[in-house]
C-alpha cells in the first residue's frame, strides 16, 4: 500500500500543476515520469538549478518530487518536500505549501513516524482551512485528511481514524467520478474497515469489504486483495475456518508481493493463523517465517531510508555550519580592517597635532 500511496500522490502534483504553462524540459521530464523516472528526476533537477524565478524553481522541484516519489526514494523526497516548504514560505505561497506539507506528512507516514507525519499534516490542515481551494485541488484536501487518518489508525486510535476517513470521503465525493477518485475511496473505505472491526463493529466492516469486491471494479486494483484479506481475518476471529480458509486459498500472491510489502505480510500472517486452527503444522511454520522474514525486510528497509535521511540532515547541518562559520569570519574580518582602519587613522591625526 505504501507505494500505491506515492502513486496517489503524484496524481495530485499531476493534477494540480496539470493547468499551467511547462516548458520543454517540464514537459520531457512529466512524459517519462513512469518509463524512465530516472531520466525524469534528472531532467527537473537540472531544470530547478536552471531557474531563474519562484515560478519556474516550483515547478521543477515538484516534478522532481514526483520523480521520486515513482523510484521510491522516500529520503530524498523528504528532503525535497522541506525545500519545497521554504520556498513557498517564503513567497507566501500557501497552495504549494500545502501540497508540500502534505507530501511530506505522508512519507513521514509510511516510515511510522507518526509524531513527525502529523505534525506536518496539521499544518496543511491549518492552511487548508484558511484559503478557499478550488475544485482541482479538492484532491489534495482529501488526501491530507485520509493520511491523518492512517496516522491515527497506526496510533490505534480508530476513533479519531475514522472522523478523518469520513471527511475525506465527503470530499472525494465531490470529486468527478475517475479511475484514481475511485481508487482512492476504496483505499479509504478498506483503512475505515480496519478501524471499525477494531472498534467492535465487525458487521459493518464486512459490509464494507463485501461491497468493494462486489462493487465496480473500475480501480479497484490491489484493493480487491485488502478487501479479500479482511474478510478472512474476520472470519478467522469468528472461528469460521473453512470460510476464512476458501477466501485465502483465492488469493494469488504472486499478483502483489513484489509490490506490495504490507499487504505480503497481512497474506503470510493470516495464512499462518488459518494453518494453525487447521491443525496444519507444516504449513503454520511455513508462512509464519514467511511472515517473519518480510516484516524483517520491511523493518530493514525503513531504517535504511532513515539512514539515509539522517544522513541527508547532517550534510546539511555540516554545510549549514560552515556557511555559518565563513560569514561570520567574514563579518570577523570587515571589523578587524575597520578596526585597523581606525587605528591607522587616529595614529597619523595624533602625530599631525603633535600628540605623539
Amino acid at each position: 500500500m505504501i507505494r500505491l500511496l506515492n502513486i496517489l500522490f503524484l496524481f495530485v502534483c499531476l493534477t494540480a500543476f496539470a493547468q499551467t504553462t511547462e516548458n520543454k524540459q517540464l514537459k520531457l521530464a512529466t512524459d517519462l515520469l513512469f518509463s524512465n523516472p530516472e531520466k525524469s528526476a534528472k531532467i527537473s533537477e537540472k531544470a530547478f538549478a536552471e531557474a531563474r524565478n519562484y515560478n519556474d524553481k516550483i515547478k521543477a522541484l515538484s516534478k522532481l518530487v514526483n520523480a521520486q516519489m515513482v523510484l521510491g526514494d522516500i529520503s530524498q523526497v523528504i528532503n525535497n518536500s522541506g525545500l519545497g516548504i521554504r520556498l513557498s514560505k517564503e513567497k507566501n505561497d500557501t497552495i504549494n505549501q500545502i501540497r508540500f506539507l502534505s507530501m511530506l506528512g505522508n512519507q513521514y507516514q509510511q516510515l511510522n513516524m507518526n509524531t513527525d507525519a502529523k505534525k506536518n499534516l496539521d499544518d496543511a490542515e491549518n492552511l487548508i482551512n484558511t484559503v478557499h481551494l478550488p475544485q482541482s485541488l479538492l484532491f489534495i484536501t482529501g488526501n491530507v485528511y485520509n493520511v491523518k487518518g492512517i496516522v491515527f489508525k497506526n496510533e490505534l486510535n480508530c476513533e479519531f481514524a475514522v472522523k478523518y476517513f469520513n471527511k475525506a470521503l465527503e470530499v472525494y465525493n465531490k470529486l468527478p467520478y475517475e479511475k484514481v477518485v475511485v481508487t482512492n475511496k476504496l483505499l479509504i473505505d478498506i483503512q475505515k474497515a480496519v478501524c471499525l472491526e477494531a472498534l467492535g463493529n465487525s458487521k459493518e466492516a464486512e459490509s464494507i469489504y463485501r461491497s468493494i469486491l462486489n462493487g465496480d471494479t473500475r480501480g479497484i486494483g490491489y484493493n480487491k486483495y485488502y478487501a479479500s484479506l479482511g474478510l478472512a481475518d474476520i472470519y478467522l476471529k469468528r472461528k469460521e475456518y473453512d470460510a476464512a480458509y476458501k477466501i485465502l486459498e483465492s488469493v494469488n500472491i504472486n499478483e502483489f508481493n513484489h509490490y506490495d510489502a504490507e499487504l505480503t505480510s497481512l497474506f503470510y500472517k493470516l495464512k499462518a493463523q488459518s494453518s494453525y486452527w487447521r491443525n496444519d503444522s507444516k504449513s503454520y511454520l511455513y508462512y509464519f517465517e514467511k511472515y517473519n522474514q518480510n516484516n524483517r525486510e520491511i523493518l530493514q528497509s525503513q531504517n535504511q531510508t532513515i539512514s539515509r535521511l539522517e544522513n541527508i540532515y547532517d550534510k546539511n547541518f555540516s554545510e549549514k555550519s560552515n556557511s555559518m562559520w565563513m560569514r561570520n569570519l567574514g563579518i570577523l574580518s570587515i571589523f578587524l580592517i575597520i578596526f585597523i582602519f581606525v587605528v591607522v587613522f587616529s595614529h597619523h591625526k595624533l602625530k599631525k597635532d603633535g600628540i605623539i
